[in-house]
């Protein structure tokens, strides 16, 4: 609808069709009674393949969504940790603002209190990485290290 150096206006509207092919595999393995890895990997060509609205579009990438991603995760006991790898993206409809890559790190501790209640620690991006989710022009960025503390109750 608009275009000015701070601010995009655009318009939502229904596709006619996309095409969405690729490939995704996870592997999970119990290494010992204590220890668990799991990884994860997911490929995706995502297309507009027609759009009445705007012809012009039809070829491009469909917005926000990464071409690559991958996980990777190990369970210790008590101790998980978790990599969030997304490869770069288009935050827009015409393909002109690209999205860059990044890998997130998490981490979850928890311990047993009672038989049935456990303490939880949390910490999501537990690097504190700096990574684009949005631009309008304007850069939006993600969380920053967010970290939460919790008890989960078993029946």
């Amino acid at each position: 609808i608009g275009v000015e150096p701070s601010l995009i206006t655009r318009q939502r509207q229904n596709l006619g069709a996309t095409r969405s092919r690729g490939l995704e595999f996870e592997l999970q393995s119990r290494l010992t009674a204590f220890a668990e890895v799991a990884l994860g990997y997911l490929l995706v060509d995502a297309e507009v393949r027609k759009f009445p609205a705007n012809r012009s579009l039809e070829g491009l990438e469909v917005p926000q969504v990464p071409r690559h991603q991958a996980t990777f995760q190990i369970s210790l006991g008590n101790v998980a940790v978790q990599a969030r790898c997304i490869g770069s993206q288009f935050e827009d409809d015409q393909n002109q603002l690209k999205l860059g890559r990044y890998t997130v790190v998490d981490a979850l501790f928890s311990r047993n209190l009672t038989k049935r209640l456990q303490g939880l620690l949390a910490v999501e991006n537990l690097f504190d990485e700096q990574y684009e989710i949005g631009k309008t022009p304007v850069t939006t960025v993600g969380p920053p290290r967010f970290v939460r503390i919790g008890i989960r109750f078993r029946r």
